[in-house]
């Protein structure tokens, strides 16, 4: 994510300095790669934090000591319990900006993105540091850290552990066949499946462990999980219809299914 937001701000004709402790980054355009970290902090209007979720408390205390009065420090981690408080309590003449882009590396940074504002000290402020940094982005303020960290521990704390089990069962099966004799929506979640364990791992172990929140809807899955498994098995079909259609019946009020239907194959015709 870090080389995703320097090949946007440099793509701007914005200055920018780059820093990672892994050696070797390469960046065309207006790119600064730095041998220290604090000479990427010491003049910039904003620092950017784009490390491993458990290493960015530290390190926003650590920026925030050598950084000019007046700029911004900022950090994507998809996990808030911790890094939000590290922003909270950085020196008065900073502005903190607590931001989570829902988009991953491959995105493409020409296109409009999803960025998620949890608001550190003053909403309407940061808001408008949001819209002028990412350009027509649709800016979701979400009122604190910890409905943030509430709300991804199910769009990706719980959509993570459910692909990766479905991805475990893949890798023992022959997937090369699967592929050959499979439909629409097997496609789908094998694609959703392997892109996501092309992440790094740190992340992944992030959203499940570090999220105080994942825990939960884990077990709720896992629970849910072994009902449908004990009506599957049983001899009759009829609690299991039932309770199918209770779930439909639930989901149907907030979402129009037939839609989400036809949605797939939409998907999938943009895929081909």
């Amino acid at each position: 994510m870090g080389a995703w937001f320097t090949n946007y701000f440099a793509r701007r004709a914005m200055h920018v300095s780059a820093f990672d402790v892994k050696k070797g980054l390469q960046f065309s355009g207006n790119v600064q790669v730095e041998r220290r970290i604090e000479n990427c902090i010491r003049d910039a209007d904003l620092v950017l934090v784009c490390v491993p979720v458990n290493a960015i408390p530290q390190l926003v205390r650590e920026c925030a000591k050598g950084m000019k009065a007046g700029a911004i420090i900022a950090e994507i981690s998809s996990v808030k319990d911790k890094t939000f408080l590290a922003l909270k309590h950085v020196r008065n003449d900073l502005q903190p900006l607590c931001i989570h882009p829902m988009f991953g590396p491959g995105a493409n940074n020409k296109k409009n993105v999803k960025m998620l504002l949890i608001p550190v000290r003053n909403e309407v402020a940061e808001r408008k540091i949001v819209s002028d940094l990412f350009e027509n982005a649709e800016v979701k303020v979400i009122p604190n850290s910890r409905s943030h960290d509430r709300l991804n521990a199910i769009i990706l704390g719980l959509t993570y552990f459910t692909n990766i089990a479905f991805a475990k069962v893949m890798a023992n099966n022959d997937l090369a066949l699967l592929k050959q004799v499979s439909g629409t929506t097997f496609s789908l979640q094998s694609i959703l499946a392997e892109s996501i364990l092309a992440d790094e791992p740190a992340l992944i172990l992030a959203l499940i462990k570090e999220n105080p929140f994942a825990r939960k809807y884990i077990r709720e899955y896992i629970k849910a999980a072994l009902a449908v498994e004990k009506l599957a098995a049983a001899k009759s079909s009829e609690s299991l219809e039932t309770d199918l259609r209770k779930t439909k019946s639930k989901l149907q009020k907030r979402q129009d299914l037939q839609q989400s239907y036809h949605l797939l194959y939409r998907i999938m015709e943009s895929l081909k």
